[in-house]
């Protein structure tokens, strides 16, 4: 009996050893449900592929990394990218995926439905290491044909490695140009760097201070010549007189 709404002990045995039965019939019932319903499910079949990020092993200190984006945030623009309809329309067409329901579906519902199967996952770092960058990621495709699941992963897969590579040669191009440029634009004001220092230079020859030794030697050696034709013109004067006087007397003869 029921008092205050509480079951007494006895009420709980009585009830049980009358519908005992009840439980493991349940339990029956669901297996055999269970069990039945794998035959009416398709089958899944799951392709896994793992791929390893390896970072740069030289000190960023010493060459600058191509790529400074994070590379969970690059994973995240590839996979949009990757998993777009221009990129997933050309692998239901290459290997003739849904043929039943290319003529009642849209090409964007195919996309849809394909894109459903594919599955980017991140792979979580290792306890203890310093590095959080991301250390890779896993790409798993679900069909039910194993050798359809293990293609498209397959495909999944090398757009990844190829999108990665192209930005990576997007990027050394990009920075190829911007180091070309500076150098470029470095030359030219050296130039003009320098036309103006030998505007300067002559405009202010020989009174510039590293000037000043090349100058004292200039000025000793007209001193020497200045001495040497005076003592020149000294001596012509000298001739002149005689010369003069020497003429003088022939005439007055």
């Amino acid at each position: 009996m029921i008092r205050n709404g509480e079951i007494s002990m006895s009420e709980v045995k009585r009830i049980l050893g009358k519908y005992w039965w009840v439980l493991p019939l349940t339990t029956i019932v669901g297996v055999t449900l269970a069990l039945g319903s794998t035959f009416f499910l398709p089958n899944k079949f799951t392709s896994q592929t793992m791929v390893l990020i390896e970072e740069q092993s030289v000190s960023t200190e010493l060459v600058k990394p191509v790529i400074t984006e994070a590379t969970n945030q690059r994973l995240a623009s590839m996979k949009e990218q990757i998993l777009s309809r221009s990129r997933l329309q050309p692998i239901i067409e290459k290997f003739g995926l849904y043929p039943s329901l290319r003529d009642k579906l849209h090409m964007e519902d195919l996309v849809a439905k394909l894109r459903a199967t594919i599955e980017v996952t991140p792979l979580e770092a290792m306890q203890g290491m310093s590095n959080r960058q991301l250390p890779g990621f896993h790409v798993n495709v679900t069909s039910d044909n194993p050798q359809t699941a293990q293609r498209i992963c397959t495909e999944i897969t090398t757009m990844f490695m190829e999108q990665n590579t192209s930005d990576i040669d997007k990027q050394n191009t990009q920075t190829t140009d911007f180091f070309a440029q500076q150098v470029e634009d470095a030359k030219r004001k050296l130039d003009d760097q320098d036309a103006k220092l030998a505007e300067f230079q002559k405009k202010y020859m020989g009174s510039l201070p590293d000037q000043e030794q090349t100058n004292l030697t200039m000025l000793t050696g007209m001193n020497s010549q200045l001495d040497a034709i005076t003592q020149g013109l000294t001596r012509a004067q000298q001739d002149k007189g005689f010369n003069e006087s020497l003429l003088s007397s022939q005439l007055a003869n």
